[in-house]
């Protein structure tokens, strides 16, 4: 199973480097970013999870509901992504699903930063999608948690996939560096391992950061966005699907998970 999904934010990336942008600026560039993946996603027939801040959403409801007519996920990215708050998991299920008149399961925090899951299933989520457990120093360094799904507090935890030897990311970055030979490989070579991959990006890759030095974006991120990017993600697309493997979103992932999970324990 494939577990597709994208951190639908407003873009704020400059901000990490010193750079004011204004908030009109960084819609403009993440509505421009998902419509070419939701254009992408319609011609490879398949549907991902959208993890959205409330702020996208209030600001670009068009593509909320463009989102939700075509028949993908939308889940929850805090309040906003520049400064999420501790109460924001039970203010901003309730703010997107009066957005998007969909029952909201799922929570990301920005930056992939720990949650409180006691507090996630208080609010009434059923799913948490905030781990990396991979062997980035900083950010994303967990490597004392488990690769594959669990259960914490009454929530399914969903970690993203890395590699099963010596835990190498294969996340949006990776797809941004790695040769694309090695990570395809990898990538595949995950997905036998484990069954499942999770994976997820951001709709400002997929706008040429090349063309926006003023940003001040180191050369790692800004390799390969824009058009490259969306023939990067859609040779991935493309070969997951060789395989025979089906792209379901969490929500699916995580009704398939229980019915197991409940079987298991019966």
């Amino acid at each position: 199973m494939i577990l597709l999904s994208f951190d639908t934010e407003e873009f704020d990336l400059p901000r990490e480097h010193g750079v004011d942008i204004s908030l009109d600026d960084s819609m403009a560039v993440s509505v421009r970013g998902i419509n070419r993946i939701l254009d992408m996603l319609s011609e490879c027939a398949v549907h991902a999870t959208f993890f959205c801040t409330v702020t996208f959403a209030e600001h670009a409801p068009q593509v909320m509901q463009r989102i939700v007519d075509e028949g993908h996920e939308v889940a929850c990215h805090a309040m906003n992504h520049w400064n999420p708050q501790p109460d924001d998991a039970p203010r901003a299920k309730e703010a997107l699903e009066r957005l998007c008149r969909r029952p909201v399961l799922g929570y990301r925090q920005p930056r992939m930063q720990p949650v409180d899951t006691r507090e996630l299933k208080n609010a009434g989520y059923c799913y948490d999608s905030s781990i990396h457990p991979t062997v980035i120093p900083g950010r994303y360094m967990h490597l004392n948690v488990p690769r594959k799904p669990y259960v914490s507090d009454g929530v399914l935890q969903i970690p993203v996939s890395v590699s099963p030897w010596l835990r190498l990311p294969v996340f949006w970055l990776a797809c941004h560096n790695y040769p694309q030979w090695l990570y395809m490989w990898l990538c595949k070579r995950t997905l036998k391992h484990d069954g499942r991959f999770v994976i997820y990006f951001h709709p400002w890759e997929f706008v040429n950061l090349n063309e926006h030095p003023e940003w001040r974006i180191p050369w790692i991120i800004r390799r390969n966005s824009g058009r490259e990017m969306l023939l990067r993600l859609k040779k991935l697309i493309d070969m997951m699907k060789q395989c025979d493997n089906q792209f379901v979103t969490y929500t699916e992932f995580y009704n398939i998970y229980s019915k197991q999970y409940l079987k298991h324990h019966e």
